[in-house]
This record gives structure tokens, C-alpha cells and sequence, in this order.
């Protein structure tokens, strides 16, 4: 089907003489409603790799012995869930009585809505899983072992918690880092997952803007 569309699309760049109003209205419509589809089922995927991999990193983090590890970082990652959940639904709720540009402009507006709340809740969850994890190697028996061995190399007299200061210190800085580059870790992220679609949908609204003012 979609090889179909996308050689009939070429076809009719290339034939424009044999190509009416309504047949090429009608293939926007079917390309647009297709990379829509494909967003959306992308979207649903995801939502069920993070419950997926949340559920598995549990019981693998359990078996190392580090259980309490696995539970907070699917505290961190339930409440992603729940509003992944909602704004794809909000996306299946956009009005398709429209044009397929004016349906497409919607989509757009609702993705880049979705994107700039999911980079404010990843600006908590990146120091959030950082700061869980750091703890976790520091509490653990290898860490603990670590920390003895570095006080024991490069002895200072400022010790809190049985870590040595210079370490507090690397903690901090990576973690002001971190904090720094949350919201270009999440666009990092997004891109390597979404970006060849993003730019499909971009240059298929560019296309169909084109097309209308002509």
C-alpha cells in the first residue's frame, strides 16, 4: 500500500498532465493520513518499550541486588507513561473534518505541544536517574570498597559519609552537567528515534503550503 502511494506520488510530479485537482488532493491525503499513522503506531510502540523494559529492569537490578534501584527508576519512568498515554490519546482526538494540510498543521502544533512537555518533565528526570544512580554505587558493597581505597591512596580531611570531598566535588560538577544538557539529551534522543519521520512531516507541510498558494 504504501509503496503504491509512494510510486503513484513520484508519478504524478512527473505526469502532471494526467493527474486531476482531486486525484492529487487525494494523494496528500492518503500520504499525510499514512506518516501520521506511522507516527502515532511509533508512539504506542514506545510507550509499551518503556513499560516493557521497566518490568525487566526490575528483576534484572533484583538479581545484582540492587532492587531498590529498579523500583525507583520505574517511579521515575511512571509518570512519562501516564502522559505519553494521554497525549497520544489527545492526538487520536485531533478533528480529521479538515483539509489534509489543515489536519497535518493540527498534528504538528500537538507534536511540538507534546515535545515541549516532555523536555520540561526529562529536565527532573535526568539529574532525578543520575543522582539514583550515583547513590546506588556509592551504597554498594564495591563502592563502599572504592571509597576506602581512595581515602587510603589520597587522604583528606574533608569526609562526609565516608566519601572524600574531591569525589562530592566530581559528583557535583557532572551533575550541574547534567542538569545543563537535559533538555539536549532529550532532543539527542528524540531525533535518533523520530527525527527521519519529523522531517517528513516537515517538508510534506512545506510541500502542501506550496501547492495550495500556487
Amino acid at each position: 500500500m504504501n509503496k503504491s502511494i509512494e510510486t503513484m506520488w513520484k508519478q504524478g510530479f512527473v505526469s502532471e498532465g494526467e493527474l486531476s485537482i482531486p486525484k492529487v488532493n487525494d494523494l496528500y491525503n492518503r500520504k499525510s493520513q499514512n506518516l501520521v499513522d506511522k507516527l502515532q503506531h511509533m508512539f504506542a510502540v514506545n510507550i509499551k518499550a518503556i513499560v516493557v523494559g521497566a518490568s525487566l529492569l526490575i528483576v534484572v537490578l533484583s538479581l545484582i541486588g540492587a532492587p531498590w534501584l529498579g523500583i525507583y527508576i520505574c517511579v521515575l519512568l511512571a509518570p512519562l507513561v501516564l502522559m505519553a498515554r494521554k497525549e497520544l490519546g489527545n492526538s487520536y482526538n485531533l478533528s480529521k473534518g479538515q483539509s489534509s494540510l489543515e489536519y497535518l498543521e493540527s498534528f504538528n502544533a500537538w507534536l511540538q505541544h507534546s515535545i515541549t512537555r516532555y523536555a520540561v518533565y526529562y529536565k527532573f528526570f535526568y539529574p532525578l536517574f543520575y543522582i539514583g544512580m550515583v547513590t546506588q554505587g556509592l551504597a554498594s558493597g564495591a563502592g563502599t570498597r572504592v571509597m576506602a581505597r581512595l581515602l587510603k591512596a589520597y587522604p583528606t580531611e574533608y569526609v562526609f559519609l565516608d566519601i572524600p570531598g574531591y569525589v562530592w566535588a566530581v559528583i557535583t560538577v557532572l551533575l550541574l552537567v547534567v542538569i545543563k544538557y537535559s533538555a539536549a539529551l532529550y532532543r539527542l534522543d528524540l531525533n535518533m528515534i523520530y527525527g527521519r519521520q519529523f522531517k517528513k512531516l516537515e517538508e510534506l507541510i512545506t510541500d502542501m503550503r506550496a501547492l495550495k498558494s500556487e
